[in-house]
């Protein structure tokens, strides 16, 4: 599967073309999700672990998004929220950020609430976020079925229409599904063929 995936997501853009700061801020979005139920679940610390790499960050920038994870609060928060809604980050953040709530496999309303108020920061609006909240929980519900219901195609294919509306960029880390490597891999090649 490494070579398949490597043939189109060569295509995908990738994260370390940005600043470390801005890097940095990104994680440390995501990390505060992973804090909001006052636990770090080792899903949550691995999905951190993994992705601390792949953005390669200074070994700084990894303390403080696991310090963050950990639940240090985020200063000046709504600060970066803002700072990333006039990059072009936004989407693939907001996705990661569904994705970390929903990695423990339920996504609870101290998480969607820190979401709504993330997303309204971003300046992703209300149906925005629900057409991708919508999509993160039908490609988790997917991952564990052969056939998925037309509702979670649909809710798929509603969220990749967005997506290309908003000709949002996604990273070759962007989490689209986070219950199955499998799964993620053939959204991300699914994504990738829409696109051509």
């Amino acid at each position: 599967m490494s070579q398949d995936i490597n043939a189109f997501q060569e295509d995908m853009p990738n994260i370390t073309g940005y600043s470390w700061q801005r890097r940095r801020n990104y994680l440390m979005l995501v990390a505060a999700i992973a804090a909001a139920d006052n636990r770090l679940h080792k899903k949550e610390r691995e999905l951190l672990e993994v992705w601390v790499k792949e953005f390669r960050l200074p070994q700084k920038s990894r303390d403080a998004v696991f310090s963050v994870a950990k639940g240090k609060p985020l200063p000046n928060r709504e600060k970066i929220e803002r700072s990333m809604a006039v990059t072009d980050l936004a989407y693939s953040l907001m996705l990661d950020l569904m994705g970390m709530a929903m990695v423990d496999g339920v996504l609870m309303d101290k998480e969607i609430n820190l979401l709504r108020r993330i997303a309204d920061n971003l300046g992703i609006d209300r149906i925005e976020f629900n057409i991708l909240i919508e999509f993160v929980h039908a490609s988790y519900q997917s991952a564990w079925l052969d056939n998925p219901e037309p509702l979670f195609e649909h809710n798929i294919e509603s969220a990749f229409d967005l997506l290309r509306e908003k000709k949002a960029k996604l990273f070759r880390h962007t989490l689209f599904c986070v219950a199955s490597e499998s799964c993620d891999f053939n959204l991300k090649k699914r994504w990738h063929d829409s696109l051509s």
